[in-house]
Order: structure tokens, then C-alpha cells, then sequence
């Protein structure tokens, strides 16, 4: 993994990652998620909650509490738009992170070359759920009294979880830190952009589940 951000072109290769990221990001919102979204409206927290419901019964009240075109908008955002639009994000936070650790030393580039792979970890994870909770909706759209498998809840439960700590805590510990370190070591007018753009990116990924998760159990 460190050899990786030692590579003669490592610089120009994680750059590309992330510009590659926010070009597959934009596709996804602009393209894969507007049908469903003009139908949906503004994202309603109660995505969040379906992410984390754990049971079928809640599961099933957070799908059912939406008009029958809205649950077949949402399944087919998840399918393919929000599985886009989680490998957007990951290769960006992927070329950021990878970025900052090569600025560092020690120990902060150590971490940084097993962290820098966590957010591609949550896409897959982000995948993962998408699939479940593609499942779970299309069900209800079929049939709305029908029950959804336990399996199918937890799952997609679990996925989001690990997810949310990939995204909300493990990355953007390391890139707030490193961050901090970074400005010690290197006050360079191309580092000073990449640390702003962590910040600002990394901050985006803690306060919607911040603002949204807590609600869903209360």
C-alpha cells in the first residue's frame, strides 16, 4: 500500500482518481438520479431512516409511509443512481485521502495508506445496502401487504452502519488530523487547496448523517 503513494506518477494518478470521481458523481445526480428525483422532490430524511430501520415493521412504515409513485421513484434511485453515485464519492475521497498522506510522514503516511482504501470499502458497503433496500421496496411496490425477510432488513441495516463509520468517522478522523499535521509540515499553495478541499468534502460526510441518523431512533 505505501508503495503506491511512493510511485514516480503517484500524485498525478490519485488526482485523476478523484477528478474521475466527481465526473461519475455529477453523472449520477444529474443523469441516473433526476427522472426518480423530480418525482421524489427534495431528498426526505426518511431515506436515512429506511438505510438504518434494522426491522422489517419499521422497514416497511418508512416505505409505506410514501405515495405509491414515490416508492417506485425511490427504488429506482438506488438502482443504478445512488450505486453511482457511491463510487463517485469513494474515488473521491479515495484520490483526497491517498493526496494528504503523501504530504505526511511516519506514522500519518503509514495510516494513510490503509486508510485511504476505507471509503472505497463504504462504496462497496453503500452497494450493498443498495441492493436490499432495492428489494425490500420493490416488494411493497408489488404488494403492499407483503412482509419483508428479516435477512433483507438486517442486512441492509448492517451495511449502512459500517458504512456511515467508514464514511463519517474512520475517513474524516484521519483527514481532519491529517490535516492538522499537514499545515505543520507543508504550507505549499497546492497543499493548502488539497487541505481546504478535504475539509470541505470530509465535513459534507459528517453532518447529513449527523443531522439525519439521530432522528430515526427518537
Amino acid at each position: 500500500m505505501q508503495e503506491l503513494l511512493r510511485a514516480p506518477r503517484a500524485a498525478l494518478t490519485f488526482s485523476l482518481t478523484s477528478v474521475i470521481g466527481v465526473l461519475l458523481f455529477a453523472f449520477a445526480i444529474a443523469v441516473l438520479m433526476m427522472p426518480p428525483s423530480q418525482i421524489i422532490g427534495e431528498r426526505p430524511p426518511e431515506m436515512t431512516c429506511l438505510q438504518v430501520a434494522f426491522t422489517p415493521a419499521r422497514m416497511s412504515e418508512v416505505i409505506l409511509g410514501f405515495e405509491p409513485p414515490i416508492r417506485q421513484a425511490i427504488a429506482d434511485l438506488l438502482v443504478p443512481g445512488d450505486m453511482a453515485l457511491a463510487w463517485g464519492y469513494g474515488l473521491v475521497l479515495f484520490g483526497l485521502t491517498a493526496l494528504l498522506a503523501m504530504r505526511l510522514s511516519g506514522k500519518w503516511f503509514r495510516v494513510g495508506a490503509i486508510v485511504m482504501w476505507v471509503p472505497l470499502l463504504a462504496s462497496t458497503l453503500d452497494c450493498i445496502e443498495d441492493v436490499f433496500l432495492y428489494s425490500a421496496v420493490q416488494r411493497l411496490v408489488a404488494d403492499p401487504g407483503a412482509e419483508i425477510p428479516l435477512m433483507i432488513s438486517v442486512l441492509a441495516g448492517v451495511a449502512a452502519t459500517l458504512k456511515y463509520i467508514c464514511l463519517s468517522v474512520i475517513t474524516p478522523a484521519y483527514g481532519f488530523a491529517a490535516t492538522v499535521k499537514g499545515l505543520q509540515q507543508d504550507r505549499s499553495i497546492p497543499s493548502l487547496i488539497l487541505y481546504v478541499l478535504v475539509v470541505y468534502v470530509m465535513a459534507s460526510m459528517v453532518l447529513q448523517p449527523a443531522r439525519e441518523i439521530p432522528p430515526c431512533f427518537f
